[in-house]
């Protein structure tokens, strides 16, 4: 895959839905994958971190990941989420994700025990020799603890099948020189920073937005393609506010509220996650209702 082929655009990282007793809503799972497809969006990473990867079993992402393959699969590209410390159970999920459907894999830096660079192209070399699916690199600072530089990620990318890149430290200047040294597609991890990271040359986007709204994020993005200034400053000017709320408090659970108040699915998250709190859920109250209204009178 080069840099700007067919992957190139939105991909939405979606959420996991589910019911009052913890299980998945897979009702709702259908809703939202139909969503997305209708909005043109290009790809969907099922069981990441906006979808709660870290608290389902491998059953319950094999089964998102067969459901999406039979619902959605030939109009979309999906990527299965692995992030864990152990190799081998990571290679293991890889497997198993290549067997249910997916076109591609998430692989995150391994969190906690921070291995070397050596340790780290170890890590990404035995997932990428046990299957024939393409990896995306994911570089989430934030969450893993460990901060890579332009060097190290350049250096992983030369692993052949390693052809993509979720850059979500939200650090423009290291997007911009990690993309310049790699032949791999570079794509924003951070909505926030979105825009920028299309400037210096990004292919796309891994979103957490695009669950609310799918569409209009596509057309962000188009209009940035078409040098169309002015819906660009027209959708970020309006999806600005709720975009930087939707980290008023740990993703996904921001993101869950707006998806109960826009009716297209539960709220509920699983442990230890919470309810933002109510004084948090106002305000996405509030900033919805003037994001909706503001997009009624825009033509897309």
């Amino acid at each position: 895959m080069e840099r700007n082929a067919s992957i190139k655009g939105v991909w939405t990282a979606i959420v996991t839905p589910f019911t009052e007793d913890g299980s998945i809503d897979f009702t709702a799972w259908d809703k939202l994958l139909l969503l997305q497809k209708e909005a043109g969006v290009r790809g969907i990473v099922v069981s990441g971190s906006t979808g709660e990867g870290s608290t389902l079993s491998v059953t319950e992402k094999l089964s998102l990941m067969k459901r999406a393959k039979a619902l959605v699969g030939k109009s979309m590209q999906l990527m299965g989420g692995i992030g864990g410390s152990d190799t081998a159970q990571c290679v293991e999920l890889a497997q198993l994700y290549e067997d249910a459907g997916a076109d591609s894999l998430l692989v995150v830096t391994p969190p906690y025990n921070k291995p070397s660079l050596a340790g780290l192209k170890l890590h990404f070399s035995s997932i990428a020799n046990k299957v024939k699916i393409p990896l995306c690199l994911y570089h989430v600072p934030g969450r893993t603890g460990q901060r890579l530089d332009a060097h190290a990620l350049s250096e992983l990318c030369k692993i052949p099948s390693l052809t993509m890149v979720k850059e979500a430290s939200g650090d423009l200047s290291l997007f911009s020189e990690a993309l310049l040294n790699s032949e791999a597609a570079y794509f924003s991890g951070d909505d926030l920073t979105y825009l920028g990271s299309l400037a210096y040359g990004g292919s796309g986007v891994i979103s957490v937005i695009s669950n609310a709204f799918p569409k209009e994020w596509v057309a962000l993005t188009e209009a940035f393609w078409k040098s169309d200034w002015e819906k660009i400053h027209t959708l970020h000017k309006i999806l600005s506010p709720l975009n930087k709320n939707l980290y008023c408090e740990g993703n996904p659970t921001p993101l869950k509220a707006v998806l109960e108040d826009m009716k297209l699915c539960k709220g509920y998250l699983r442990a230890p996650l919470a309810p933002v709190s109510p004084e948090n859920r106002t305000l996405l109250q509030n900033i919805l209702k003037n994001t909706e209204r503001q997009l009624s009178g825009i033509k897309l």
